[in-house]
């Protein structure tokens, strides 16, 4: 495909050259508590990259929410289809004031590299994101996406294999990074009631 030449090329090469937290903070997203937004999206990102775990949207999207909510941020974890172009994935992710957080589409199940999104923005570009979060395919979710739908919050968290405290593990280290003071006895009782929001627009 050619690429068109000129003002806007020029300014979109800049823009890509641009770690992830420089474009991040370039964003009109405007929040409160923006700053801890901004550091634990990329505290899990870190982490993300120093222990990869492909299509693992569901159990950021989860790690996520315990952490904004652990620092008084009001957010939505959100599970459902999105749509790029004309394919459609089975996804959880993060909405804050109805913005979309979405770290795991970095790395997706099989294997393709996507840019984050931030507040919304797609932190390739700098510009909003093109995909429609929450759009219904004609066949629906797959078993694994209905599994975690339908599991409570907290069960799922200890569920995860590869730590003897679950995914709950995985919080309290980045948690740590954080400087946040978790016990896990009261991380357990606090989500107890904790569920995924469908996302069907």
């Amino acid at each position: 495909m050619r690429v068109a030449k000129g003002r806007n090329h020029v300014k979109k090469e800049v823009i890509q050259r641009k770690s992830l937290r420089i474009v991040a903070s370039e964003t009109p997203f405007e929040h409160e508590q923006k700053d801890k937004i901004f550091s634990a999206y990329f505290a899990i990102t870190d982490y993300y990259k120093k222990y990869p775990n492909p299509g693992a949207c569901h159990l950021i999207s989860s790690v996520f929410y315990v952490l904004l909510n652990e620092q008084g941020i009001d957010n939505d974890l959100c599970i459902g289809e999105v749509k790029t172009g004309d394919k459609y994935f089975d996804h959880s992710w993060i909405e804050i004031g109805g913005k979309v957080f979405d770290i795991a589409i970095q790395h997706t199940l099989d294997e393709s590299r996507n840019a984050p999104v931030y507040g919304g923005y797609n932190l390739s570009t700098g510009h909003p994101h093109n995909r429609v979060y929450g759009s219904p395919s004609p066949s629906g979710f797959d078993r694994d996406a209905k599994k975690v739908l339908n599991t409570p919050f907290v069960k799922y968290m200890d569920a995860y294999p590869h730590f003897k405290e679950g995914a709950w593990k995985i919080v309290k280290v980045i948690g740590k990074e954080l400087r946040l003071k978790l016990d896990l006895k009261e991380l357990k009782q606090t989500y107890r009631d904790t569920e995924r929001k469908l996302k069907l627009k």
